[in-house]
């Protein structure tokens, strides 16, 4: 069953399955306990730290909260300007529960990016950051378990090429802006992608990664190697990636090193 999910996400108590037209709740066992049908191209999902909640993302620009303990939707409500932007993305839980964070496109600006910050006692919006200015599109978030501090990668727009970079942010804005060289941000972005994803092979196969499968250079620029022959004597697979349990922090370190 897992092969039908484009996403499938799990905690200790629930996992979360999205077709795109059907969101499934089931027990750690796969065993199904509800189906939600509120919106189509729904792909994306998130938990709540607290275990009982998640949220869904649908690329027509709405995001539904469901309640895991009660089998029932709690609230959908629009997140974009606009429908199927390109620039929208996961969405994701503060480590503390109190805010849904979420990538959107700009309000008549659809090819750049703003971050949006939701209330989970009434999802109603906070702040919204990077509505103006400097042409940015983020591509990926997470939050670092241990600071709380949220990452961002993506890349500015220039009038010649992109500038791709990963930061975090404090005060409202990116502080500790690292620059990335191309493929290492398509490697990074895609793999956090696809671990928001549950490393499912709809989602890998739909990854910017799924056509290199010798990715050895990216690897070694973030000391991903291991010691032995590991993974690259062969085709690099969906379990390669979901061993590494990668995460942003730990390829901001290790980018800023080089």
């Amino acid at each position: 069953m897992r092969a039908s999910f484009v996403s499938l996400i799990a905690n200790d108590r629930y996992q979360i399955g999205c077709t795109g037209q059907t969101v499934y709740v089931l027990d750690p066992a796969g065993n199904e306990l509800a189906k939600f049908r509120d919106m189509d191209y729904a792909y994306y999902p998130a938990l709540h730290p607290g275990g009982e909640m998640a949220a869904v993302y649908s690329n027509l620009g709405i995001m539904a909260v469901y309640s895991l303990s009660e089998l029932r939707l709690i609230r959908s409500f629009r997140v974009s300007a606009r429908k199927d932007t390109q620039t929208d993305r996961v969405p994701c839980f503060s480590p503390d529960g109190q805010y849904l964070y979420h990538i959107e496109g700009r309000k008549g600006d659809s090819l750049n990016s703003r971050l949006s910050v939701y209330s989970t006692v009434d999802w109603h919006p906070v702040v919204r950051l990077f509505e103006g200015g400097q042409k940015t599109v983020f591509q990926c978030m997470e939050f670092d378990q241990e600071s709380s501090c949220l990452y961002l990668a993506g890349y500015f727009r220039k009038e010649r090429g992109l500038d791709f970079f990963v930061a975090r942010l404090a005060d409202q804005s990116l502080q500790d802006v690292r620059p990335l060289d191309p493929l290492t941000s398509i490697f990074c972005t895609s793999v956090i992608g696809l671990k928001q994803s549950g490393f499912t092979n709809q989602a890998y196969e739909s990854s910017a990664i799924a056509s290199k499968s010798r990715v050895k250079p990216d690897l070694a620029r973030l000391g991903l190697l291991s010691a032995g022959p590991g993974p690259f004597s062969r085709e690099y697979t969906v379990d390669d990636l979901r061993r590494m349990n990668p995460s942003l922090p730990r390829f901001w370190a290790e980018a800023g090193e080089r």
